[in-house]
């Protein structure tokens, strides 16, 4: 949020920023509610996941927004692990500064806007042309 407002006190109510699609994992919390999550298995309904939870991990999936709840309740992969890339990070991280930003503006510390536009690239950042190899089999 701190660098939207300083943006739009010079005037600049745009920019880009890239989200990595693990960034959650990297919150040692989070960590520990995702690791809490995969040991659940999953689909299951909220009504048994948050008695499995310990204290803080359910607080902190309950403070969580209701998207990335019901993301977080989706089925896993064949490991069991979490399917980090079904985790709209980047939604996650746009509704809490739209959050902050509405907090400040009613403080009258910010008098830009904001208005995000989400967009997953994780496929087509890892991809690349394809070979002679694809062409023939694709």
């Amino acid at each position: 949020a701190d660098m939207v407002v300083s943006r739009a006190a010079d005037g600049r109510n745009f920019g880009t920023i890239l989200v990595a699609e693990g960034l959650l994992t990297a919150i040692p919390e989070f960590r520990t509610l995702i690791s809490e999550m995969e040991a659940i298995t999953m689909p299951c309904p909220l009504a048994e996941v948050l008695p499995q939870l310990t204290q803080w991990s359910r607080a902190l999936f309950q403070s969580l927004p209701d998207f990335i709840q019901q993301q977080l309740l989706l089925e896993r992969q064949s490991n069991a692990a979490l399917q980090m890339s079904q985790l709209e990070t980047e939604r996650l991280l746009a509704s809490l500064v739209e959050d902050e930003l509405a907090h400040r503006k009613k403080l009258g510390n910010f008098n830009g806007s904001f208005s995000p536009v989400c967009q997953f690239i994780g496929y087509q950042a890892r991809c690349s042309v394809p070979s002679d190899f694809d062409m023939d089999y694709a």
